[in-house]
């Protein structure tokens, strides 16, 4: 559906949206929208075969946004937000602009995030789709709260416009030596340098890891179950792992033993365990294992260092 139409992505100068535009580019018409203020972040969105346009989605400055779109990608965000008011405008004022002024497409496809879920205190529940909202990411106190205002947005264009939309909830995003590495390539920084990775002592930290790889390839699937009103979907995969095992792991392919910092201070349970039944039942199961994904991973991120296969 996708092949030789007109499309629009922000995001891509990121971590995951690059991979995605990069996969994207190859068959569609990709324009790219960003204020490229990073040096040569223009010059590396034309090499994966983007078209830039410069904008700057908080403020509605979308002039250049060319006519004739059929299909609308949204990974950007602001993941650390300052304050609330920053993160509004970031995370849900831009969702509002970006939707009208594109608002003839044929789909739009808004990324969200797991850390808008309310914290269930069993860390093994997995979050459904409709399970309540509540906003808490430790990390960023100002990201969760800001992206469930997002959805709300992306919802109410979505109907006033008649622009289906699908409102896909990331988990965690890895794969390439692009970005920080998001947690596993954090984990592998931590491994590396000797640092002590912080793991919960009366409890497992769990996450369900989505390769790169997959994202790229769900993204056409993921728009084409959009809906008027928006579509929600959890967006992981497939594999629920435990943080600690991660860690382990990534010790085994790199010849250096972990170290552990076994506390319950801080940070509570994590939105990390989702319900992938919706997800399956529309676009199927994902490609990748966490275990290839993630050795893969870490030969991007060290080139000097020999990797266990």
């Amino acid at each position: 559906m996708i092949d030789g139409r007109k499309v629009l992505i922000t995001g891509h100068t990121g971590q995951v949206g690059s991979r995605v535009a990069g996969f994207l580019a190859l068959r569609c018409e990709l324009w790219g929208l960003a204020r490229y203020s990073a040096p040569g972040s223009l010059e590396a969105a034309e090499k994966l075969g983007v078209r830039p346009l410069k904008g700057d989605l908080g403020s509605g400055e979308l002039d250049g946004i060319p006519d004739g779109l059929d299909y609308v990608i949204h990974f950007a965000a602001s993941t650390y937000p300052a304050t609330h008011e920053e993160g509004l405008t970031q995370n849900s004022d831009a969702c509002g602009f970006l939707m009208h002024r594109c608002r003839e497409a044929k789909a739009f496809l808004h990324v969200s995030t797991t850390g808008v879920y309310s914290r269930n205190p069993d860390p093994h529940h997995r979050y459904r789709e409709d399970d309540p909202l509540g906003s808490q990411t430790d990390y960023a106190p100002f990201y969760g709260g800001t992206k469930a205002a997002g959805e709300a947005v992306v919802r109410a264009f979505s109907r006033t416009l008649g622009l289906p939309a699908t409102i896909a909830r990331m988990n965690v995003a890895y794969g390439g030596a692009q970005g920080d590495g998001g947690l596993p390539g954090k984990l592998l920084d931590a491994v590396l340098k000797g640092d002590p990775v912080r793991i919960p002592k009366s409890y497992p930290r769990l996450q369900m890891p989505i390769h790169e790889d997959d994202i790229a390839r769900q993204v056409e699937p993921l728009l084409a179950v959009a809906e008027v009103g928006g579509n929600i979907v959890n967006w992981s995969g497939d594999d629920v792992v435990n943080v600690e095992d991660m860690a382990r792991y990534l010790g085994e392919l790199t010849g250096v033993e972990p170290k552990f910092e076994r506390t319950d201070d801080g940070p509570a349970k994590s939105q990390g365990v989702v319900d992938t039944t919706k997800r399956m039942s529309l676009i199927g199961p994902c490609r990748v294992d966490w275990r290839d994904g993630f050795r893969r991973m870490a030969q991007a991120r060290t080139a000097r260092r020999p990797i266990k296969s």
